[in-house]
C-alpha cells in the first residue's frame, strides 16, 4: 500500500479570518496614513490633531494667507477630508439674511464752528515802548524823560524803520507776552537791514546837502 503523506499542522493553510462586527453606531476602522499612531483598535483619531503644527508658520503663511469665510470653511472641510475620510464633513451653521433693505448712510446738517484766533494784526508801529506801553513798566519819575528819548530815538532811526521791510505793511502780536504777564525789563535795539541802511544814509546825505 501506498505510504500516506503526513500533513504538517503548521503548514497547513489557516482559514480566513473574519473581520470583526462592530455594533450599529460604532466608529470604523482606521486610514491607513491617518495621525493618531499608537491608538488602540477601533479608536478613532482626534480630527483636531492635523490643525496642531508644532513647526512655526512660515511667512507666506503669515502674511500671504487672506482667507474669505466661505474659503475658510471649503479649507478646512478639505483638512478635515484629509485627516479621516471617514468622518462626516464638517457643518457650519447657516447665516440668515439680517435684512434686504439697502444701507443708507446718516445724513447730518453741517454744523459751524467759529476759531478766534488768540492774537491781533495791526499796521506797522514805527514809534513804540514796548516796556511801557506793551508790558505795564513804570519808572516812576524818570518814565517821562525815558519816554522821550526813545520817541526822539525813533525819530532819528524812522527812515531805517520805514525800509527795513518795505513789503511788510502789516504786524502781529504773536510770539509777545500777554498784558499782566511777568515780563523783564528789556532793551529792544533796533533791527539793521541793508535797504535800511542805504535809507537811513540817503536821509542823512540829503539833509546834509539841504542843511549844510
Amino acid at each position: 500500500m501506498p505510504a500516506q503523506a503526513k500533513s504538517d499542522p503548521a503548514k497547513a493553510p489557516q482559514p480566513d479570518k473574519a473581520a470583526p462586527v462592530l455594533p450599529p453606531g460604532a466608529p470604523g476602522p482606521i486610514p491607513p496614513g491617518a495621525p493618531g499612531i499608537g491608538l488602540g483598535p477601533g479608536q478613532r483619531p482626534d480630527p483636531y490633531e492635523a490643525y496642531i503644527r508644532l513647526e512655526p508658520p512660515g511667512r507666506e503663511r503669515l502674511f500671504g494667507s487672506r482667507d474669505t469665510e466661505k474659503e475658510l470653511e471649503e479649507r478646512m472641510r478639505q483638512e478635515r477630508k484629509d485627516t479621516d475620510p471617514t468622518s462626516p464633513p464638517i457643518a457650519f451653521p447657516d447665516k440668515p439674511e439680517l435684512t434686504t433693505e439697502a444701507y443708507h448712510t446718516r445724513q447730518f446738517a453741517p454744523s459751524v464752528c467759529l476759531a478766534e484766533p488768540s492774537y491781533v494784526v495791526y499796521r506797522r508801529l514805527y514809534f513804540e515802548d514796548k516796556n511801557a506801553e506793551r508790558y505795564g513798566w513804570d519808572l516812576g519819575e524818570i518814565q517821562p524823560a525815558v519816554s522821550y528819548a526813545l520817541f526822539i530815538w525813533d525819530t532819528l532811526l524812522l527812515p531805517m524803520h520805514a525800509f527795513n521791510d518795505p513789503c511788510r505793511k502789516s504786524e502781529s502780536s504773536a510770539g509777545y507776552c500777554l498784558p499782566g504777564d511777568s515780563t523783564p525789563y528789556l532793551l529792544y535795539p533796533p533791527e539793521v537791514t541793508l535797504s535800511g541802511a542805504l535809507a537811513e544814509a540817503a536821509v542823512i546825505v540829503a539833509l546834509v546837502a539841504i542843511f549844510p
